[in-house]
């Protein structure tokens, strides 16, 4: 039976299962509607193509899970496919249709013109009505992991990390929840229907399966795709992204920047034209005052315009140097030629 300290006894794992027994009734007329809508329900869960799309897309998720789980464990989208993964999982074993279908073959037969019959006691569609909010609330859990799960891995799909990968998880994420909300609106609509029914089936005082402190909710809402849209923590998923702005563009927009650099670039090159490695660096003393006389210049900020070694970069003329002290003791002559070729190389 249902534990008294747990408030959402709906959510426990061992829900014992109340005796099944039937009771002569002088009235079931109305047992056809509630066989109908038990009836349409299992029709909608085990025949439509949602339903085997969201039993495969799950499988998929446990498949993409077990695939990641070394390269993502320890992100938080990943604790949320975590999550969305034990859910589905849970409501595998919640098996549903099972205790339906049981208690649909305690009806009477809806043909059966006899307002007389056997009926199943209330504690039976009770305990119906507790596994439809188990149902019920295990697919607002999944939803609640979707929505977890693809905020994380919409940004670094905006990032460009893993694209291949996350863009297979967020569209499988998706479509579980697509497929989440619609089995939702079937369960909560098939509540909605069997939950004013209670009142007809009869009582047994030995046989009951709720205890004073515990009630069943009136009615279920059933969730819609517009809501969810419009939670405030699905807003960065659907920001829209910045305009990119590009150089060309950018150059358009700013004449002077543009009149600067090609100035700066024609100075640039008339300081190139002349320069002549085979006088500048005739000597190694020559080369050593070019090397003092460089790094000095590349110190200031901005570069003066007869600095020029100014487009080689920090890293490279600290290896050349480096290069031509080491050859210098060996080789003078060997460590000039190397030293002027990269120079030569960098500038003309």
């Amino acid at each position: 039976m249902a534990s008294t300290e747990n408030p959402c006894f709906w959510n426990e794992f061992e829900l014992k299962k109340p005796p099944l027994v039937t009771l002569q009734v002088g009235d079931t007329g109305f047992a056809k509607h509630v066989y109908v809508d038990i009836n349409r329900f299992l029709l909608q869960q085990g025949g439509e193509q949602e339903s085997k799309e969201f039993d495969e897309t799950a499988a998929l998720i446990g498949r993409l899970m077990a695939r990641r789980k070394n390269s993502f464990r320890n992100m938080p989208g990943f604790r949320a496919v975590c999550k969305l993964n034990a859910a589905l999982c849970r409501l595998l074993r919640l098996d549903l249709p099972r205790d339906l279908e049981q208690f649909r073959g305690t009806l009477p037969d809806v043909c059966d013109g006899d307002s007389a019959g056997v009926l199943p006691t209330r504690s039976s569609l009770e305990f119906i009505l507790v596994r439809l909010l188990g149902f019920y609330h295990l697919h607002e859990r999944i939803r609640e992991c979707c929505i977890s799960a693809v905020t994380y891995f919409t940004q670094l799909l905006r990032n460009n990390f893993f694209m291949e990968f996350v863009t297979l998880l967020v569209a499988t994420i998706a479509k579980i929840n697509k497929l989440s909300i619609l089995q939702a609106n079937r369960s909560a609509d098939l509540y909605n229907r069997l939950r004013p029914q209670v009142i007809n089936f009869p009582e047994v005082e030995k046989h009951r399966f709720l205890k004073d402190n515990q009630e069943l909710p009136e009615e279920l809402h059933s969730p819609r795709i517009t809501k969810e849209v419009a939670t405030p923590t699905t807003a960065p998923v659907l920001m829209k992204p910045r305009k990119v702005v590009t150089r060309v563009e950018r150059a358009k927009s700013d004449v002077g920047t543009v009149i600067a650099r090609e100035e700066h670039s024609s100075s640039l090159k008339s300081v190139k034209t002349k320069f002549n490695a085979t006088e500048v660096l005739a000597t190694v003393e020559d080369a050593k005052r070019f090397i003092a006389r460089e790094t000095k210049s590349r110190k200031q900020n901005p570069l003066p315009e007869n600095c020029l070694t100014a487009l080689i970069t920090k890293h490279e003329w600290l290896a050349a140097q480096t290069l031509f002290q080491r050859k210098l003791s060996k080789d003078p002559a060997k460590a000039l030629d190397v030293f002027r070729k990269f120079i030569i190389s960098k500038i003309k």
